[in-house]
């Protein structure tokens, strides 16, 4: 016996759950028009769906950033998705916006997604609601990175939303807001300067990346066919030289060339009447 299904049931389905308009009505026939019965229909049907497409690339997606007031603490979010077309949709802009609301909430220091994914959030948990997402707008999603910073924290959105940077300094936290200004400016640096820096200063750089290049330099140096001791300082000068170009503090500042990013931070805190030390910068880039 088939159960009759209203179009006011449908609807309020449709309310609750934002899925297609079919299947609501499908979810509804098989629950025999229990409302809440239908839900869970939905709901299973929705995990299948983003199991099948969760090996598709994502590509393309959206960050976004909060800055804590008077500049204390910052978050940010990179959430992906297939296309382009579906970072403009609603339930995307609903999911990255959730996303960051409860990227605040993580522990200070914390980059951990798995444990954004696991918070609680409209009944459910946020990972719940990247399913949801998948299944109501038919791309697969994923929550790519996370970042909670504790401390005086600055921070940058590049216009077209694929890529943003915080900066965090020690520094008296009572001149967070003063120090404002710069540290955006610096997270803008970390955005749009080419080479990216890999670390605040050139102590933080990896080892590994050090000995990629410290290869390619031998190289060189050997195709050129100079005497054995003039290699090694070749090799030397460029080791250094790599180091500078990938520390932060060391890099010559984008908005103004003469100075480095940590003189500018320096002077900037004098300003201010106070000091500020760059400990930690975060960069997301979509697809990167």
């Amino acid at each position: 016996m088939s159960t009759t299904v209203t179009a006011a049931q449908v609807k309020v389905l449709r309310d609750r759950t934002d899925a297609p308009m079919m299947e609501c009505r499908n979810a509804l026939v098989e629950a025999q028009g229990d409302i809440e019965q239908a839900i869970k229909i939905l709901k299973e049907r929705g995990k299948t769906k983003a199991a099948k497409r969760a090996d598709r690339e994502t590509q393309q997606g959206l960050v976004a950033i909060r800055i804590g007031e008077g500049g204390l603490g910052g978050a940010a979010v990179l959430v992906s998705c297939e296309t382009d077309f579906a970072a403009k949709n609603e339930k995307f802009q609903h999911l990255l916006a959730t996303c960051l609301d409860k990227a605040w909430t993580l522990p200070e220091g914390s980059s951990d997604v798995n444990a954004l994914l696991g918070i609680a959030c409209d009944g459910g948990t946020v990972g719940d609601l990247v399913t949801n997402a998948v299944a109501t707008v038919g791309e697969n999603m994923a929550v790519k990175r996370v970042v909670r910073l504790g401390g005086v924290v600055g921070g940058y959105r590049h216009h077209d939303g694929r890529t943003c940077a915080l900066v965090q300094v020690d520094s008296d936290s009572n001149k967070g807001s003063t120090l404002g200004p710069a540290l955006k400016d610096i997270a803008l640096h970390v955005v749009a300067n080419d080479p990216i820096p890999l670390a605040v200063d050139r102590t933080g750089i990896p080892q590994e990346a050090i000995e990629a290049e410290k290869e390619i330099f031998s190289k060189r140096a050997a195709e050129s066919g100079k005497p054995a001791n003039l290699i090694e300082k070749m090799i030397s000068g460029q080791v250094n030289k790599f180091l500078s170009d990938r520390a932060l503090v060391e890099q010559p500042y984008c908005l103004d060339t003469e100075v480095t990013v940590g003189k500018m931070l320096d002077a900037a805190a004098k300003a201010a009447g106070t000091t500020a030390k760059l400990v930690r910068f975060e960069r997301f880039q979509v697809g990167g």
